[in-house]
């Protein structure tokens, strides 16, 4: 079966959507990144060392489960590391 002019920018319309719909939802989840500050030089210290990401994870709920209260929409705040990544450790 051969394929007519039309059937190609059809087949390209639906490409370009799709490509639209893959980036657009890319940028949608993008998290903000832990903060490589004195507050957080802990976990950062703590991931360097190899500790696990869960045992981190306990230790955000200290500051973030009370000065700074998560959005009900907010998934469970045990895990942290999973969304919000530590800017580049160096090993």
């Amino acid at each position: 079966m051969k394929l007519a002019k039309r059937d190609w920018i059809f087949m390209a319309m639906i490409a370009v959507v799709l490509v639209a719909l893959v980036i657009g939802n890319r940028s949608k989840h993008a998290f903000k990144k832990v903060p490589n500050d004195g507050k957080h030089s802990r976990y950062y210290q703590l991931m360097q060392q190899g500790s696990e990401r869960i045992r981190v994870e306990k230790e955000c709920t200290v500051c973030h489960g009370s000065t700074t209260p998560l959005s009900k929409a907010h998934p469970p705040k045990e895990q942290c590391l999973i969304c919000h990544q530590l800017f580049q450790i160096n090993k």
